[in-house]
């Protein structure tokens, strides 16, 4: 029966080891009934725990390996993710700017048309005024020129507006 050695690796006995039915040629009827030489287990265990560090390490590289990795295309992720939330600002900025630009032509235009609008209605109020005044004044002159006219026709136009 195969002994269940324990050593610093940490694992118990040579699990499969003594299973093994062929020795330099040799073979073993009863595998349970075989026993290993203590140079070949000390030789076996030493082994397996060189075997089981370097895989270990290896483990342990591949796992920092893949870490490393994974940090890299997140890195890579992000930084294409804020490049395009820059463009993305950038071009929200130049469609601003733009309604900006936009924006202050059309009042400029407003501005413009609110001034000549402005004009012409004070063109207008004068206008109005000079043929108001001209208006009270040939109304004047009819007047006067009914009281001295000794035609009667001229007092019929009395009545007019």
């Amino acid at each position: 029966m195969a002994k269940a050695v324990s050593h610093s690796c940490g694992q118990q006995g040579l699990g499969g080891f003594a299973r093994f039915t062929m020795d330099y040629g040799r073979r073993f009827t009863n595998p349970q009934n075989f026993q290993i030489p203590p140079q070949v287990q000390e030789f076996s265990l030493q082994s397996s725990c060189l075997s089981n560090n370097s895989t270990s390490d290896e483990a342990d590289e591949q796992q920092l390996s893949l870490i490393n990795e994974r940090k890299q295309r997140r890195m890579i992720s992000n930084r294409e993710s804020a490049r395009r939330s820059r463009m993305r600002k950038q071009k929200h900025l130049d469609e601003l700017w733009s309604q900006v630009v936009w924006l202050r032509n059309e009042n400029h235009q407003l501005i413009d048309k609110l001034n000549h609008v402005s004009e012409c209605h004070d063109r207008v109020l004068e206008e109005n005024a000079q043929l108001k005044e001209e208006a009270s004044e040939l109304r004047q002159m009819l007047s006067d020129m009914q009281l001295n006219s000794p035609y009667a026709t001229f007092r019929d136009l009395e009545d007019i507006p």
